[in-house]
């Protein structure tokens, strides 16, 4: 799960065995994130720092802690896999074999945008992940609780970030092809938070008090230093 878990107690964590599925896991999404914007043509360079985001989501496949609780079948695993690929796959597809459907922008005040907001969603992503590092997983499952750092002002810091890096993507390419494919990503990003706060919830009786107070993907109105004193 790529938000809202993280280790409390990273110092004191035990180390567990690494199984083979992670070590699949660290080498399928290390190719995957030097392929992708290595063969994307012009749309590589702004796939690399969500691709650079991968290769730290590979480390935390030979890191994390046992999953206390997870979450099994296949509607998880469509979310969670869907959440993560379809829009990286969408603009390496159209790169390849539809140019038009990723045609440029050409109004300068929506590529300035479009620019700010995929610059400073970069930047932002890997600070949640850093807290996030010891606790991940792509598919639904609870290890630790945070609260800390980003998770102070959003409970899927991560999430936030992509959707302000894949919206300034959009508006560097706006095109209806483009909008109707991020439409989906974000139905489908809506759904594997659904999923991932579930499991949360059951294994976390203060996950209720912290999702009442924290917004999603963004800052929320009330401190969570509340929460946590409860």
């Amino acid at each position: 799960m790529e938000d809202a878990l993280s280790a409390v107690h990273r110092n004191t964590a035990a180390r567990v065995p690494r199984a083979a599925a992670d070590w699949i896991g660290c080498l399928f999404f290390c190719a995957f994130a030097l392929t992708i914007p290595l063969t994307a043509g012009k749309m590589g360079l702004l796939l690399l720092p969500p691709m650079a985001y991968e290769i730290v989501v590979a480390a935390t496949f030979l890191i994390r802690g046992r999953a206390r609780r997870s979450l099994q079948g296949f509607g998880p695993r469509i979310a969670a896999y869907g959440a993560t690929f379809v829009i990286p796959v969408f603009l390496w597809c159209c790169s390849r074999w539809a140019p038009q459907f990723v045609a440029s922008s050409t109004a300068p005040p929506l590529r300035f945008a479009g620019a700010f907001l995929w610059l400073f969603g970069s930047v932002l992503s890997f600070w949640p992940i850093w807290y996030l590092r010891r606790s991940f997983s792509i598919e639904p499952a609870a290890r630790e609780l945070t609260t800390s750092g980003p998770y102070n002002f959003a409970r899927h810091p991560i999430y936030g970030t992509q959707i302000l890096e894949y919206t300034g993507i959009w508006m560097l390419h706006a095109t209806a092809q483009f909008a109707l494919v991020l439409a989906v990503w974000l139905a489908v990003l809506r759904v594997r938070v659904g999923y991932e706060e579930r499991v949360l919830g059951a294994e976390f009786e203060a996950y209720a008090r912290y999702k009442q107070s924290v917004w999603a993907f963004g800052p929320a109105l009330v401190s969570h230093r509340t929460v946590r004193g409860q």
